[in-house]
This record gives structure tokens, sequence and C-alpha cells, in this order.
């Protein structure tokens, strides 16, 4: 019942924070463009149609999750626009994993310093607050796999690092953590490394409470057996081992993937949050004191053995914190802005709150007024971090977040309108950002970054530039050879050709990611630039043309096609 009264608080809360960012966002609950082709594999998967990106086409691994795209299905089995459901599952999950992580740590401050337990809760919603938007902005609102990830990753964390304990762990809870083991290794890539480190911590335990090592040896064989199962399925219905993700977005070089990697971490202690920060230092400070001064389980007092056992836990916690920080350096960080990749050790960062209630337990402070300024401060700061962390949605240095809902809704606007306006038989249209578009269009859309097209995801290539934009391929484009190419709203023919000289821009960020291939002669050879409108429109758009597929359009009464002319 005291968990039910919790998680409704924690309920609205986690809604509250989620709609002021979504309005702040502005652009409606679609997602982010990722998160839309996780919605575009999940609509066909359930229509019978398999793992594809598109209508009959090749069975391609294009996401990042495989566990979500499954529930994205299922969801679409109940209705053909699940954005909504999805949030709301999301809303749910997350809450439940705000929930956890609050009694759990609650239960230690209890034990640390009673007094302050009444208190912790408030504590504890102001840091929700202080992270609030960009972390409800990933778990709730993108439509991305985090919400899921967040909840499995730290069940397994709190699960595992209470197996510290003397105290005989229950069944039930060795059959969740298997289940979540083995669950975790269907949602992300990287479980595989994180399952490798809970059993070695669930041996380190073992050996420690001088308990048989029967369940760490199950632990392990169980997510083994899941993991390989996995990869074989993988190998079968895919033809490779790993994600196409994995081959379009990481570089073969290791010291490349370390320096981005360790920027990537950098700029996370620097630019995301105070706070967070904060607690880091105040964990990883812990940490090597704990090194130095504690004595595991040895023969002492009940009350000494009970202050081991959670200051180790504290131990494990941060040493899974330390791992999950440098674990991005494997592969080179990530190009999303609120570090997505560093979501799910967020909540894990309030263990530090305890940390400071165990540091300062004996400074008590006694006068009324001292109490109500201390108390201001903290607000104030806390309240600052969480306003910086909701401005910075729409700071493109930053963040970035705004941006990627931004192209979802336009991508999705451009597909209704070329559904509109071409022709029965549809053309296919390349693109880098496919997601909104390629969820609405009813035709064939070409990944130029082959996310999700082998041919191009496999390309050769060292992936080094624009952090995951960097597996464009000029001579895999001309195979692909798709009939239009980077569509873009317009007004009017001269706004086509401002966005056509911008396209020649080096500077340009579409120029960048396809190696300056509009400037090159045998591109230019092949496309022009055209400015395209249905006749009852008063918009359009610019698109190049496939000068293969130009007579095509030019013969359809409905279409105004208008070339860009440009000088050279």
């Amino acid at each position: 019942m005291q968990f039910l009264k919790q998680f409704i608080i924690f309920l609205g809360l986690v809604a509250a924070i989620s709609f002021v960012a979504n309005i702040y966002v502005g652009t409606g609950v679609i997602g982010i463009d990722d998160g839309n082709i996780f919605l575009n594999y999940a609509h066909h998967l359930s229509q019978g149609g398999g793992f594809v990106f598109n209508a009959h086409g090749e069975k391609v691994e294009g996401f990042t999750s495989f566990l979500w795209v499954v529930i994205c299905a299922a969801f679409y089995l109940i209705t053909s626009n699940p954005e909504w459901l999805l949030i709301c599952f999301c809303c749910l999950l997350t809450t439940v994993t705000i929930t956890i992580v609050y009694r759990e740590i609650k239960k230690e401050i209890v034990q640390i310093y009673p007094k302050a337990a009444s208190y912790f809760f408030w504590m504890y919603c102001l840091f929700i607050i202080s992270i609030g938007p960009s972390y409800f902005t990933w778990s709730v609102l993108t439509l991305m796999e985090n919400a899921l990830w967040n909840f499995l990753f730290t069940v397994m964390v709190l699960l595992v690092a209470n197996c510290i304990s003397q105290e005989r762990q229950s069944v039930a809870k060795h059959i969740i953590l298997v289940i979540a083991g083995c669950l975790l290794s269907l949602t992300r890539p990287e479980s595989l490394a994180w399952n490798i480190v809970f059993t070695v911590i669930l041996f380190w335990t073992s050996l420690q409470n001088k308990k048989k090592l029967f369940f760490p040896v199950l632990f392990f064989v169980c997510v083994a057996v899941v993991t390989a199962g996995f990869f074989l399925f993988r190998l079968h219905y895919f033809g490779y081992l790993f994600p196409n993700t994995y081959y379009a977005k990481v570089s073969p070089d290791k010291m490349y993937n370390f320096t981005e990697g360790f920027k990537y971490a950098i700029s996370f202690l620097g630019g995301y949050q105070a706070i967070v920060s904060l607690l880091f230092m105040v964990m990883a400070v812990m940490l090597i004191y704990s090194v130095f001064k504690l004595k595991i389980l040895n023969k002492q007092k009940r009350q000494e053995i009970q202050y081991n056992i959670l200051l180790t836990k504290h131990c494990i916690i941060a040493v899974i914190v330390l791992i999950g920080f440098v674990l991005p350096c494997t592969t080179g960080g990530d190009h999303f802005g609120g570090f997505r990749f560093y979501q799910d050790l967020m909540l894990l960062f309030a263990f530090g709150i305890s940390t400071i209630i165990w540091l300062f337990k004996n400074f008590q402070l006694r006068k009324t007024e001292v109490k109500f300024v201390f108390l201001m401060i903290v607000v104030l700061f806390f309240g600052i971090m969480g306003i910086n962390d909701l401005l910075d949605l729409k700071t493109p240095a930053k963040t970035q977040l705004n941006y990627e809902f931004v192209l979802a809704r336009d991508g999705r606007e451009m597909a209704e309108s070329f559904n509109a306006i071409l022709p029965v038989e549809k053309p296919s249209i390349g693109l880098i950002a496919v997601g909104g578009f390629g969820l609405k269009y009813d035709g064939n859309t070409v990944d130029l970054m082959g996310l999700n097209n082998t041919l191009m995801g496999h390309s050769p290539g060292d992936r080094e530039g624009i952090k995951n934009h960097a597996a464009f391929n000029k001579e895999i484009f001309y195979q692909l050879n798709p009939d239009l190419l980077m569509p873009s709203k317009v007004k009017n023919l001269h706004e086509a050709l401002i966005q056509y000289y911008n396209l020649l821009n080096e500077n340009n960020f579409d120029n960048q990611a396809m190696k300056n291939i509009f400037n090159d002669e045998r591109f230019q050879d092949s496309y022009s630039p055209y400015f395209l409108k249905g006749i009852a429109d008063t918009t359009g758009l610019f698109v190049f043309i496939n000068k293969t597929y130009t007579n095509s359009l030019m013969n359809d009464k409905n279409i105004l096609v208008q070339q860009v002319q440009v000088f050279k």
C-alpha cells in the first residue's frame, strides 16, 4: 500500500515535468526521428512483414533495441497510432523505476541517520526536478527504448548490489534477477558487457559471504544461453552478428572511438548538470575512501557489520556508475543531445544524497532561521537546475533534443505531401533523417546513412567525421540510385534556389554527411534540382530528381514541376 501511494505521487511529478517539456518542445506527441524508426519496424512487424524498414524490403536490424520493437508492435495491434499509449507506458515504467530507487535509498537513510528520513522525500523530489526535463524527455517523450532499458538496468543494479547482504536472498528476487538479465540481453547491445559485470559482482559477493556459487553460475548460464540464442537468431534472420547500426555508426579505429568517447564523458561532467557532477564526485571520493578503510564482513560487532555492508553496497553502485561512465569510450560516444548513454545512470546518482547525509550527520542546524535560509538555498539551487535543463532542450549547442523532434515532424509532413501529389507508383526517395518520413511514406525510403539498409551500412569507410553520420559512400549511393533525393519544405522557386546553394556549401551538415557529393560532376550529371508542388497547394518541396525519372513527373498533370535554374 505504501508503494502504491509513493508511486501515485511520483507519477504526478513525472507526468507534470513530461507535460511541461512536451509543451516547451512544441512538436506534439510524435517522438524523435530515431523513435519513429522503431515505430516503422514495429508497424511492419505487426502487419506480418517482419523486421523490415520498407514494405517488402530487405530484412535489416536498423534499430538498437529488439525488445522495444516487439513491444511497440504489440501496441500497433491495439491501435494504428500508438504514440499516446506508448508515452503512457513509458511514463508508468519510468515512475516505477523512480519509486524503487526512492524506497531503496530511504531504507539506507533510516539506518544511517533516521532523523533525515522524514526530509528525504523532498530532497529526492528536488533531485528529480533538477534532472527532470532531459531525463523525462528521453525516457517518456522520445519513443525510444530508454524507459525500458532504465527500468531493467536499475532493477539489476539494485538486486545485484543487495547481494552483499548476509541475509538469505529470496527465491523471488533471484527469479527477478535472472529474468531482468535475460530481458536486458534483448534490449540493448551493451547488455553483453553489463551482464558480464553483474556476473562478476554476483560471484564476488557470494565469495565474500562464503555462500555457494550456484546462483551466480545459474545467472551466467541463463543470460549466456539467451544471448547466444539471440545472436544465432540475428545471424540466421539478418545475416549478421551485430545490429546494422553498429556497422553504420562505430568506427573500426579503437583509438578514435576512445578519444571521442572521452570527449563525450568530459562534456557530460562539465556541461550536463552541476548537481549530477557534484554527486558523481561524492560517490567517486567515497569509493576511494572505502577501498582503503573498509573491512568487509570480518568478525565485528553487528552494528559495524551492518555499516560495512551498507558501505560495500555503495561501493558496488559507485563501481557500476564508473563503468557506465567509461563504457561509451568503446563506441565513441553519441551525437544525440541530453547524453542518452548516461540516462540509465541518472537515478543512481541519487545514492550520493545518502552519502552526503552520512558525511554530515553530525552537523545539525539548530536555529529555525538558519534552517529556513538553508532550505531556501537548496530549493532555489535545485529549481534553477531544473529550469536550466528545460531551457537546454532548445539549445542546439548543448542538447539538440528539440531538433530531433522537429526532424520527425517535418519528415512526417513531407511524406504526407509526397503521398498526396506523387503518382500511384511511388518513387524511391533518399534522405539522411528517415524516421518520420519512412513511417508515413507509401513508397521506399533510402537511408543514406546506412542504418536501415545493409548495402550502405556495411560500405567501406573509417566512420570518422560527423558522429553516427559517417557511413555514406558515394559508390554505394550510385548503386542505390534513388529516384528523388533530399527533399525539404520551401514556399516557392526562389526558396528552392536558396536551398540548393546552401547544399553546395562545404560547411553544410547534409553536404558534409554526404562527402560533398553535391559539388561532384557525376552527381550533377545524374541529378537536377527541382521545385515541386501539387496544383492546389500553396507551398511546395525542393528536391533533387534523378534524370532517369524526370519524365515520369513531367507528364503528371497534377504536379507543378519547375527546374531550379542554377548558374555555373
